[in-house]
């Protein structure tokens, strides 16, 4: 593939980052955004990849971090990503340190979400489809991924971030750079499991839907007006399934 243009851009840690960035790519061979698009699960488009090389403004992390990470994959000799990583926020660290506070690192301009016409103002509220399983800024996050699905638009980690934002629950919701922790996290389930991120996702609902059940019949037993003493085992034992390391830690209370 062909080398990207550079920026141009006046001396300093910003120039330096983009030079390290374009450096990387080259040595793993120069990829396509569509290549990267796909080997990071589609989460970021190919263009907000694309324009974290050629635009003369610094990108957000959580976009560095998921392309940096697969550049060193695909570097020959192949370079260890935890490492490129945490060399890249250092130089990212200082480029942003050097951004005028006027000038924030930019975002690529994302076109209005169509479930900004289709939702009520109500459908900022969380639904807490699994009681307190879920933490409040998770709830957010979701109702935010169900009102853009439904709607009939793209859901990626831009996308999700404009509508909470549109909403005024992305900082809530720990930020973009959050969001981008979250698709770290399925990504890499998904490669450790051996499984599509789609059937990672599947997996992990089930799991998350038996978890909340098994939560649920644990109260109900805890509230019986005569507790019936197997029935509570029964919930307790597999509520420990779903939570192995509370259950030990249960145990070395209880001793």
């Amino acid at each position: 593939m062909p080398q990207w243009l550079r920026p141009k851009l006046p001396e300093g840690p910003l120039r330096v980052f983009n030079r390290e960035l374009h450096a990387l790519h080259g040595k793993a061979g120069y990829p396509s955004a569509r290549k990267l698009y796909l080997a990071v699960g589609k989460v970021i488009s190919h263009t907000n990849i694309h324009h974290a090389f050629v635009k003369p403004a610094l990108p957000t992390w959580g976009v560095v971090e998921l392309v940096v990470e697969q550049l060193a994959q695909l570097a020959r000799p192949r370079l260890a990503a935890e490492a490129e990583v945490n060399r890249f926020k250092a130089l990212w660290d200082q480029a942003h340190a050097s951004v005028p506070l006027s000038s924030p690192p930019t975002r690529d301009h994302e076109p209005q979400s169509a479930s900004e016409h289709r939702t009520s103002p109500d459908a900022a509220r969380p639904v807490l489809t699994a009681g307190a399983f879920f933490s409040n800024r998770n709830a957010l996050i979701f109702q935010a991924i169900v009102d853009l699905h439904r709607a009939g638009g793209p859901v990626g980690v831009p996308q999700v971030a404009a509508e909470l934002k549109r909403r005024g629950q992305l900082e809530l919701c720990g930020g973009e750079d959050y969001l981008f922790e979250c698709v770290k996290a399925v990504i890499k389930g998904a490669y450790e499991a051996g499984v599509s991120v789609h059937e990672f996702g599947v997996l992990s609902a089930r799991k998350v839907r038996a978890t909340a059940d098994a939560r649920e019949r644990l109260g109900a037993s805890l509230v019986e007006p005569v507790p019936d003493a197997s029935h509570m085992q029964r919930a307790v034992d597999q509520a420990a399934k779903s939570h192995p390391h509370r259950a030990g830690q249960q145990t070395g209370k209880a001793t």
